[in-house]
């Protein structure tokens, strides 16, 4: 097993913001995630629309979670072993081949005028075992791609592609939805996808982990028990998994775009949009002026915003208040991703990276997706809007409770903190 994380020749001087994109390859990979995220941006508020406009029921906006998460569940963990065994730019094209298909059979659906519910819910499960591979994958190539002293700015530029797509993409959803129908939003999602596996095949660099040492079982589960033996990624994951289930606010945006704001189509794009304008905000921040010391508490900290956010939109009545409710929570979730993103992957041996990511993505999609039928179960008992608040409150106890029980994750200083000896990692001050 190599000694450091992240494969890098003689130390280099950190740059600028913009010091990853002189790395033809890095800009490829920042381009085909781009337009990845921008796919899914599109497809799947257009998917929860299309069902809640069937339904009108919380509930089977529920049910989109699950069967996304029971592939995700499935699949994390082989994609882990694919993603540190095998070339991962062979892996990723296939990834977005999957993607491409799914999008399509959005579009046959909606084009078929299909008002069966389990088709949907059929694609939605594609899409799950399409994502659960694409990430790892990703996520194990792109440190490889820039130098090591520029990897916190590549991360923050990586998170970003997400949050210009969540920006940009929701609205443009509701704006085609209103003119020109949900099949129009799927053909576009699957050119995205097209677009990212075009990129993926024009990056130079190639990159495959140490082979997956270890056999059966053991082998397979590796990420598991590396996260287990070390507390501190074991209190990062936890803690975005727990906190952010609780806190599935944007799951139920369909019901408050139609029966609590009574703002339409246009409005729920709108509202959609507004999270990942504030992540967008913030990521570009966080990339021009990294977080230099108190990363801890910046950790914690945003977490309980996020909860904090959370209550002041589900009590909202107003649409601009309900907009800046969701600017916060979302500035906020991308403050707490940058940070547990950057301290897990350099505190991560390569060889165990796909793994580990894939552990990550399979608490990830339990959070997203199970924390969206958790939403969506919940205001089907008790209303909406108090299940909305309730998550909040929650979120906000659980930051408390977790810096109780993992102190020293809020005392991390710098991001550079987190270094990896062999064969046991852990954190520990650069001097």
């Amino acid at each position: 097993m190599s000694s450091q994380p992240i494969p890098a020749a003689a130390p280099q001087p950190e740059g600028g913001a913009y010091a990853p994109f002189a790395h033809r390859d890095f800009r490829l990979f920042f381009l085909a995630r781009l337009v990845n995220s921008f796919g899914t941006n599109i497809m799947m508020p257009a998917l929860g629309w299309q069902i809640y406009a069937m339904t009108h029921s919380p509930l089977a906006l529920g049910v989109i979670g699950i069967v996304v998460f029971v592939p995700v569940m499935l699949t994390s963990i082989p994609a882990g072993q694919i993603a540190d065994r095998f070339e991962r730019r062979t892996a990723y094209r296939a990834a977005q081949v999957v993607l491409v298909a799914n999008a399509a059979l959005f579009c046959g659906l909606s084009l078929a005028g299909t008002r069966q519910l389990w088709p949907f819910y059929l694609g939605a499960a594609i899409f799950g075992a399409g994502k659960t591979l694409s990430m790892p994958v990703a996520t194990a190539w792109m440190p490889h791609l820039i130098p090591r002293e520029q990897f916190p700015r590549a991360v923050s530029w990586t998170s970003s592609t997400w949050q210009i797509s969540s920006a940009t993409g929701p609205v443009l959803a509701g704006w085609a939805i209103y003119a020109g129908g949900e099949a129009l939003i799927y053909g576009l999602a699957a050119l995205c996808y097209g677009m990212s596996l075009l990129c993926a095949h024009g990056i130079a660099v190639r990159s495959k982990g140490g082979g997956a040492k270890g056999t059966g079982l053991a082998g397979l589960f590796g990420g598991l028990s590396y996260i287990g033996g070390n507390r501190l990624l074991l209190g990062l994951i936890s803690l975005d998994v727990v906190a952010l289930f609780l806190g599935g606010a944007t799951a139920l945006l369909p019901a408050y775009a139609y029966d609590v704001l009574h703002v339409g189509e246009r409005g729920f794009g709108l509202l959609r949009a507004a999270p990942a304008c504030g992540s967008l905000a913030m990521g570009m921040l966080l990339a021009h002026r990294p977080l230099r010391r108190g990363v801890g508490v910046w950790l914690f900290g945003s977490v309980a915003l996020y909860g904090v956010a959370t209550v002041a939109f589900g009590l909202s009545r107003s649409l601009p208040l309900s907009l800046a409710a969701l600017l916060v929570l979302g500035s906020a979730e991308t403050t707490g991703n940058f940070i547990r993103q950057t301290l897990v992957q350099l505190s991560t041996h390569d060889d165990m990276r796909g793994r580990v990511t894939a552990v990550m993505m399979m608490f990830g999609s339990a959070r997203s997706e199970l924390g969206e039928m958790e939403s969506g179960f919940l205001a089907s008992l008790i209303g909406v809007v108090p299940a909305v608040a309730a998550g909040g409150v929650a979120v906000v106890l659980v930051a408390g409770l977790w810096l109780r029980m993992f102190p020293a994750l809020g005392r991390i200083d710098r991001l550079l903190d987190a270094v990896v000896v062999p064969d046991r990692p852990q954190f520990r001050r650069i001097k």
